[in-house]
């Protein structure tokens, strides 16, 4: 809008990253710039115009801002991007959503974004799906991570709401507050051809001392979804993503006094190297002390007693003492249902914790070969 008002005879062109034509039309019609140079949006969905043309917007795939393209670009590596699993494959044949030869009626257990991008894929090649979520709605742990998310909260609620969206358009079956456990998915597997367990991950609590004060202990995912509401003294165990993204969210949103314990030397060393400086930077504004290369002895008696590198030991008091370390995949349910179906399938965290992309890329790949 300056560069407008200094140059009015000039058309200016606007390259950053918008997430949408809705917004870059908004902006030319309140004179801001003249043309948008589409850039990053058009990695995430090649087809973003013709949809934006064709009154589809709720179909696009919206760049979520995750840099994927330009950090790996910088490092002399081929693009990748976390919403597209496509680009870079465009001739690679496993990469290719073509029409079904037999279609099968396939069961996806786990609404996140794993199981819904392999339920969309699959549709788009001819599969009747159905997906059962055990939560109230899609999304998985990705949509309670997303509100506490300080950067990137609307783009990746938009995630979500770009899945929600396309099962809708595919007529995929979603039936949420599903009751996931062997005894129900055995009593349907009769009706499917293929199923497909997306159970995400969970926090590994066998990495922690167990605490010896009921209710001290909670976990990552019951905060971020909002079953648990932590008191005013917090300590995160786990300096990874999923620990500072909730120590950022629970100080500068809340207000609550947060720490943050972290077995190695650093932290954020799960965070791609673009956006590590993010975290630290926001730690330290935020005034939350992050201790490194410390172990917890134990937990309870109102607090986490830590030892620190060079032996010394502290108490940090807390009313609640988050688990964010490691996490472990949930594999109960598919070693259940190995021997009750032809075609068993995992995808995502069930397979390996990983991250979004990773999850996203592993869905649409089994579902391009389903």
């Amino acid at each position: 809008a300056r560069a407008k008002k200094l140059l009015p005879d000039t058309p200016i062109a606007f390259g950053n990253r918008l997430p949408d034509p809705t917004m870059a039309n908004q902006c030319i019609e309140n004179g801001e710039f003249d043309f948008w140079e589409v850039c990053r949006p058009l990695l995430a969905d090649p087809d973003l115009v013709r949809k934006a043309q064709a009154g589809r917007m709720s179909q696009v795939k919206r760049c979520i801002g995750s840099l994927n393209c330009l950090s790996r670009l910088f490092r002399d590596l081929p693009y990748t991007c976390t919403m597209n699993p496509q680009l870079g494959h465009e001739y690679d044949p496993a990469y290719q959503v073509t029409p079904a030869v037999a279609p099968k009626n396939i069961m996806v257990i786990g609404a996140g974004p794993s199981g819904m991008e392999c339920a969309i894929t699959a549709a788009r090649r001819g599969h009747g799906v159905t997906v059962f979520e055990r939560g109230p709605d899609i999304g998985g742990s990705l949509a309670g991570y997303a509100r506490h998310d300080l950067a990137n909260s609307d783009d990746l609620t938009s995630v979500v709401d770009y899945y929600r969206n396309m099962a809708q358009a595919l007529n995929i079956e979603v039936k949420c507050n599903a009751t996931i456990d062997p005894k129900a998915m055995r009593g349907m597997l009769h009706r499917y051809d293929v199923a497909v367990v997306a159970t995400g991950a969970r926090i590994d609590h066998s990495l922690l001392p167990k605490s010896t004060q009921d209710g001290l202990l909670v976990d990552a995912a019951d905060v971020a979804s909002g079953k648990v509401v932590p008191g005013q003294r917090v300590v995160v165990l786990g300096g990874g993503k999923i620990g500072l993204t909730l120590a950022e969210a629970l100080r500068h949103n809340q207000g609550r006094d947060v720490v943050v314990v972290e077995a190695e030397k650093r932290i954020a060393g799960d965070v791609m190297p673009s956006f590590k400086w993010r975290h630290t930077a926001w730690i330290e504004e935020l005034g939350i002390p992050a201790h490194t290369s410390c172990r917890v002895l134990a937990i309870g008696d109102g607090g986490v007693r830590i030892r620190r590198a060079d032996g010394a030991e502290e108490f940090l008091p807390a009313d609640t003492v988050i688990a964010a370390v490691a996490r472990r995949p949930n594999q109960e349910l598919f070693h259940e249902l190995e021997w009750m179906i032809d075609e068993l399938h995992g995808c995502g965290d069930s397979l390996v914790p990983r991250g979004l992309t990773q999850a996203i890329h592993d869905g649409f790949r089994l579902g391009a070969r389903l």
